[in-house]
């Protein structure tokens, strides 16, 4: 059986723990899993609640234990509070104990019940009742550490390590039997000075920074240091024992003996102890000691969870002396503002003349206490003992009384009477309270009844006229009427006329004239009598509006609009209790974009009005896709509740809200319970777009030409993929965002974001394809090379520098002795946000980039020869060129070339280039240079890589140093005479013996 978990709203003072989730130890059992205790399960053994895993209490949560005993909570690792935390109770503490690493307290948070944990014991703006002590060995230390400026601890530290104290108020031992103690506030402003009422002892050095001490200082062998601001400590006899006292400040008071060296020089206020007025070691006169005159006391004042209220309808009550109704009141009990079952005390100003039964309730415990039911209704019906003793038309009250609150009172009043004006519904029955919205006109049918002569009761349809009205307002006490307009025109006894009030709250209408009571029941002499009537108007706001807070609401969604602000990021939002608005519903949700300029009901904001909360709750609006699965809604680090008296400038500010997801939501403003037993319409509006605050670059693939693991500088890729996920503010990943319109996603492109910038700049990705992977959302962006004339221009690559610059250069990321680039995401056009993170945009994986060139090699040979022309592919490295022999793909045909003639005997066209060659290692033979005619001659061959020829542009150079343009890879061939065994040498002729 999971346990119970119990939804309640709390004390409205301490709004940030209103609707947490409480959890109670009486219903956990072993083996269960728990909302606390994550991906581990209970063990219980006596009165120790044992989590397998880690303790988690999320903000706002409560553990209590209905046991009412002691009890021990225990982690196999860490335990954390996550601020606004209760557990424990004054009578029945909760001890927590963390097994494993450390324990954090975040800040509004109370802990009634010791603390302990092996590792450290972090605690942020909190309230402890008990000790708190570190007590093993852990990789993480054995501190214990207060920070912020809002602590109170009533209870000792014993630390393993150093103790350090921002602020606060300790009331109690502390300890370290480790190393030092440090109390140093950051605030300078001397009240929020840190108090400790209590000795400090430490292994080794005490630091005091602004600090007031009541007890005695001792530290093992170091050093006492009272810093740079006012300390005071007050103690008994001995103030401070230490090997050093080192004191930088004259602002520093000290009450009692010290047993210490002192620098040279040191002149503080030294006075006697406390119980040692007559000492001989004090320099200031008098000697006597000046302590507060209140020793602070640390106080644990952990919020209520109860703030109950009642309200009594009708404020009066008028019964006909011959009519079958009594005085009749419902009262209705709520705590926090949700009806609930209450006590009540019901007191009659004469109990003499009356009895009070109990018409509907859960319990009459006796003849003035009863017990309302689950849903708040106790209906208490008056019943003369005897009518004849009984006044006519004098008032009687009644009032009621909460027994768990007794300042929360209401006193009615109720007569009878022959004559009475009447409120009426549609089947002719008695009304009591008419129920209307703020804003919104309501027809009331009203009679006037009057007891015949035979005792019936009848309408007197003699009666015409306009009786004086007043309605003054019940609850709020002091509230206002909201220009309540009411006039009720009889004609023949009856009236039906419209109603209507700007305010919230309860009215109560009294009916009053000068009637002609001839013919009827208890008509006096003269012939005319004042007749009265009342009836109850509860009046309710329209809605809710929902308006805007630190930013502006806006409606995008995940297809169109405008954006709001990144997922996880926080935000606030207002709402308005308003009227009713020309052609509004009265019955079911209502969209308030266009309403928050409406008035509002302020009544519903005073202390004294109907108890009513707030909350905030939501629904994914977009993507549909995702709008029923998602577990991600609207958050808050406060709360998502208010009281109605925590408004301001009439309004109630939402704050630190916030959503981790992207798209938009339908958030509704409603209240945890009726309204004077009336249902307050919803309040809704779409917000968003909430969008991805920050990208990340993951798995890029870059694809070489075949067989090749580089790439030349200048040759293009064949093709280039990146990946990229979708963070929120919170740098998690987010789901919705491959839902989102093509349009509205963000694109990115590739560059080169360091001093090479202009050296890698590719085309935009042609395509992008968004998938959900796991809980990312993932884009994967392709960039192809062009299918055509590829280059530079047209498809992904590095461009060499330009010859006037640093040319040649590289290779870039070969190894960790090579540059690095650092080519990552890049944008041109922002739709919502971009931000990137820890250089997460740079690309892990940058590719293997080389400066190529192919160079042949000058060759001889004799006449009429077939000359082997070696062709290599080289790369820069280390300032030079050397063969590349990681390259076995470059092929090259010696059909495309260019030849000059240097010296010849032949015609121009008898030599060539022919032979296709693919590299083996760097190098390849495959090329040759022949004649047509065998003749002596030198020639000077170039290559052809461009497109035209062999299609490898990127492996020219500038051989040519005269211009700035790169040259085919050129090569002198020589061909010589034949005779016999010998021929001619040309000078300066390379490779001479014909030789590869």
């Amino acid at each position: 059986m999971m346990l119970k978990q119990i939804f309640i709203t709390l004390a409205s003072i301490f709004s940030p723990y209103a609707l947490a989730t409480v959890f109670d130890l009486a219903d956990i059992k072993t083996g269960e899993e728990v909302g606390f205790c994550p991906n581990g399960s209970i063990t219980v053994t006596g009165s120790t609640y044992h989590c397998s895993t880690s303790i988690e209490l999320q903000t706002g949560d409560w553990i209590l234990n209905r046991n009412h005993n002691a009890a021990t909570l225990t982690a196999q690792s860490s335990i954390t509070l996550k601020g606004s935390n209760i557990v424990g109770a004054t009578d029945n503490p909760i001890n927590i104990n963390a097994l494993g690493t450390w324990l954090k307290v975040e800040g509004n948070s109370y802990v009634l019940g010791d603390i302990s944990a092996l590792g450290s014991i972090q605690i942020t703006d909190s309230e402890v009742k008990g000790k708190i002590k570190t007590n093993g060995v852990g990789p993480n230390g054995r501190s214990v550490e207060f920070h912020g400026m809002q602590n109170v601890l009533n209870g000792e530290i014993i630390a393993q390590s150093e103790v350090y104290i921002e602020s606060g108020m300790f009331c109690g031992k502390i300890e370290s039997t480790g190393t030092n103690v440090k109390i140093n506030t950051t605030d300078t402003n001397s009240s929020n000075r840190p108090i400790v009422v209590g000795d400090i002892n430490a292994r080794s050095t005490i630091e005091l920074n602004n600090v007031e001490v009541f007890g005695s200082i001792t530290s093992l062998g170091h050093t006492v240091d009272t810093g740079f601001k006012a300390t005071n400590v007050y103690a008994d006899r001995q103030a401070i024992t230490a090997h050093h006292f080192s004191m930088n400040s004259t602002d520093v008071s000290v009450c009692g003996q010290v047993t210490a060296s002192l620098d040279a020089g040191t002149n503080f206020k030294h006075f006697c102890g406390i119980q040692d007025p007559n000492c001989d070691y004090a320099n200031q006169s008098p000697k006597v000691c000046t302590v507060p005159e209140t020793i602070p006391v640390c106080k644990i004042t952990p919020p209520s969870e109860d703030d109950f209220d009642l309200v009594v309808t009708p404020a009066e009550d008028i019964a006909l002396m011959c009519g079958d109704e009594l005085p009749q009141f419902t009262v209705t009990t709520t705590n926090n503002g949700k009806v609930t079952s209450a006590q009540v005390l019901a007191s009659l100003s004469h109990p003499d003349l009356f009895t009070l039964e109990m018409v509907e309730g859960k319990q009459k415990i006796d003849d003035n206490n009863f017990v309302s039911k689950d849903d708040g209704t106790l209906i208490i019906k008056v019943i003369p003992n005897d009518i004849d003793s009984i006044a006519l038309d004098s008032n009687y009250t009644l009032t009621f009384t909460m027994v768990d609150d007794i300042n929360k009172a209401q006193t009615v009043q109720f007569m009878f009477t022959p004559y009475m004006f009447e409120a009426y519904a549609e089947d002719l029955s008695s009304l009591k309270e008419i129920h209307v919205v703020a804003g919104k006109s309501k027809t009331v049918n009203t009679r006037l009844l009057a007891c015949a002569s035979t005792g019936e009761q009848v309408i007197a349809t003699n009666y015409n006229g306009t009786p004086q009205v007043a309605h003054p307002i019940i609850k709020p006490a002091g509230g206002s009427e909201g220009n309540f307009r009411y006039s009720a025109e009889f004609s023949d006894g009856l009236s039906s006329h419209g109603l209507i009030t700007n305010e919230s709250g309860l009215f109560s209408v009294n009916l009053s004239d000068t009637f002609e009571c001839k013919g009827f029941e208890e008509c006096p002499e003269e012939g005319s009598v004042k007749v009265e009537g009342t009836f109850d108007v509860k009046s309710r706001p329209w809605t809710l509006a929902i308006c805007d807070g630190s930013t502006t609401l806006a409606s995008g969604t995940s297809e169109s609009g405008p954006g709001f602000i990144a997922a996880g990021e926080y935000f606030s939002l207002t709402i308005k209790p308003i009227i009713w608005q020309s052609g509004g519903s009265v019955t079911g949700e209502v969209s308030t974009k266009s309403y928050c300029n409406a008035d509002v009901t302020r009544n519903f904001m005073l202390e004294d009005a109907p108890a009513a909360s707030i909350v905030l709750s939501s629904k994914q609006k977009t993507p549909t896709e995702t709008a029923n699965q998602s577990e991600k809604l609207l958050e808050s680090t406060l709360s998502l509740t208010r009281s109605h008296t925590e408004s301001e400038n009439e309004q109630y500010t939402f704050s630190d809200l916030y959503w981790e997801e992207v798209g938009s939501l339908k958030i509704k403003a409603s209240l945890t319970s009726e309204y004077l037993d009336m249902t307050v319409n919803t309040g809704y509006r779409n917000v968003g777009r909430f969008y991805a605050k920050y990208f990340k670059a993951r798995d890029a693939e870059w694809t070489y030409p075949t067989k090749q693991s580089f790439i030349y500088m200048n040759q293009p890729f064949e093709r280039v993929s990146y990946d990229v996920v979708a963070l929120n503010a919170k740098k998690e990943d987010i789901k919705n965002y491959v839902h989102f319109d093509a349009s509205l996603r963000e694109h990115f492109h590739l560059g080169e974001l360091s001093d090479y910038v202009d050296r890698f700049i590719p085309p935009a990705a042609e395509s992008a394809e968004w998938n959900l992977v796991g809980d990312a959302s993932v884009g994967t962006f392709t960039i192809d090379k062009a299918m055509g004339n590829a280059n530079c221009d047209n498809s992904p690559c590095w461009e060499k520098d330009g010859t006037d610059g640093k040319y040649p250069d590289g290779p870039f990321n070969k190894d960790s002795g090579s540059t690095n680039s650092k080519i990552g995401l890049t944008h041109i056009a922002v739709i919502d946000e971009i931000n990137f993170f820890d250089d997460r945009h740079i690309l892990e994986e940058q590719p293997d980039i080389r400066f190529g060139r192919l160079n042949f090699k000058d060759v001889g040979g004799n006449q009429g020869m077939t000359i082997k022309v070696p062709l290599d592919v080289e790369v820069w490295q280390n300032g030079r060129f050397v063969t590349h022999f990681e390259d076995s793909a470059t092929t090259a045909n010696g059909v495309h070339h260019s030849r000059t003639p240097i010296w010849s005997n032949s015609s121009p066209n008898n030599t060539l280039l022919s032979g296709e060659g693919t590299m083996l290692a760097g190098r390849t033979y495959d090329i040759v240079a022949s004649q047509v005619d065998s003749a002596r001659e030198q020639v000077r061959f170039h290559l052809d890589l461009s497109s035209a020829g062999n299609n490898l542009p990127w492996l020219k150079y500038n051989w040519d140093k005269t211009d700035t343009e790169e040259d085919n890879p050129p090569t002198v061939v020589t061909f010589g005479i034949h005779r016999g065994n010998d021929r001619i040498i040309y000078r300066g002729e390379p490779n001479f013996i014909g030789m590869n």
